[in-house]
């Protein structure tokens, strides 16, 4: 059986399309996954750096308030409460750890007695005490971004 040279030729170049249209769609395939990740990272590393801010803006006041006076005002530590749970929801459990000892740390200072805030505030200007609730918190929030963006 003799093959004819032109249905070769025309053989190969339909395999050769047929490949060429299958590499074209993996390919596409493949830049729109890995688009599609990194999209969502990004929209998660954004929720979380609002989730994260939130919360310190929330107990920032609340350790100035607990430097001042000794009574805990409930409605607020919950309201500091509800952001941890929200963190607890979506956060590694390094940030979730930071998060609640912010929350116990307010606590203790809830627990001293009143302070003048200029006091506190030339305290550690003077690097007499680590007077910074947060820096860890802050810290571990930092390190778990870093981590996500060496993932993409």
């Amino acid at each position: 059986m003799v093959i004819d040279t032109a249905v070769i030729v025309a053989a190969a170049a339909l395999a050769g399309s047929i490949v060429g249209a299958c590499a074209s769609v993996g390919a596409t395939l493949l830049g729109q996954r890995l688009q599609a990740r990194g999209a969502r990272i990004v929209a998660e590393l954004d929720e979380h750096e609002q989730l994260y801010g939130k919360f310190v803006e929330k107990a920032v006041p609340l350790f100035v308030d607990a430097v001042r006076r000794p009574a805990i005002d409930p409605a607020k530590i919950m309201q500091l409460y509800s952001i941890v749970a929200r963190i607890r929801l979506t956060s590694s459990k390094e940030v979730l750890h930071a998060a609640e000892a912010v929350g116990k740390r307010l606590l203790e200072f809830y627990e001293r007695p009143p302070e003048d805030p200029t006091d506190v505030l030339v305290r550690v200007a003077n690097g007499e005490e680590n007077l910074d609730p947060l820096r860890e918190f802050t810290e571990v929030c930092r390190l778990e971004r870093a981590k996500v963006l060496r993932q993409m």
